[in-house]
Formats: structure tokens, sequence, C-alpha cells
């Protein structure tokens, strides 16, 4: 039997997972590396589990993924899509827009790149509503095009 939180629906052969600790909804295969404002576009038009609200995810989402109880952290035991690549964030890098953060998940490093690089990309979306003050805390800002 499986976890409840995993579901297995799938279109185009992507399956979705929940994450049980934060409500968010992760796609489970990338679809490659592209550029920064390509990774948008294809967020912006993915149709996946028959929802059409997906989006790149902020830097502070991803870290949400790693185990931070460990020295060098590593994606959760219970993250069905571990990896060591680097993902676009929606993030932007502060002041300087021709830069993004990336999640390597090769060490748990968050670092700023050029929008015109390729990185792998994993959309996200939120399965309920979020709260009023749900990215209070978080000291990254989400993208604007």
């Amino acid at each position: 039997m499986e976890p409840e939180h995993l579901h297995t629906k799938t279109e185009e052969g992507a399956p979705v997972w929940r994450d049980p600790l934060t409500g968010l909804e992760w796609q489970c295969r990338s679809p490659g590396e592209m550029d920064w404002a390509s990774a948008q576009r294809y967020a912006e038009t993915l149709i996946l589990d028959g929802k059409n609200d997906w989006r790149l995810p902020t830097a502070r989402e991803f870290e949400t993924l790693l185990d931070r109880t460990r020295y060098r952290p590593v994606m959760r035991e219970e993250v069905p899509f571990r990896d060591d690549r680097s993902y676009w964030s929606a993030t932007t890098f502060g002041a300087d827009t021709k830069n993004a953060w990336i999640v390597m998940f090769d060490g748990a490093y968050v670092l700023s790149y050029s929008k015109e690089n390729a990185y792998h990309i994993r959309c996200v979306r939120r399965q309920a509503a979020a709260g009023p003050n749900d990215d209070a805390e978080n000291p990254f800002q989400r993208a604007t095009k």
C-alpha cells in the first residue's frame, strides 16, 4: 500500500508528490535543463495532475526538502526524487535582476547565477491556499520576470 502523501496520478508520465511537512505538491520528474526565462514559461504553461497553477519554487521552498539535522544536508529520505542536481528557483538575486538563486543539492548550496545559464527545473504548487503571512520569514523574494 502506498503512503498517503504519494500521489500516483500522472499526466505525461510525471507523478506528483505532496510533501507531508509543508503541504507543497512537487513535480517528481524534471523536464531537463533550461535558462531561467524558459523555466518560468514552462512552469506557467504546465498542466500536471489536472492542475495548471504550477510555478518555480522559491529558494526557501527548495530548502524545505533538505534534512538540516545533518552536517552536510541532503534531501530528506522521504523525498521520492532525490538527486544531486542544481535547480532554478523563482527567486531573483536582490537588486541584480540578471541573476537568480539556484539550489545545488550536491552539498546543499544556495548560490546565484546568471539567468542565461541552464539548470534543471522542478515545479511546485500549493495544495491549499496560503495564509496571509506564509512567506513572512522568507528572506528571499519571489522573482519578477
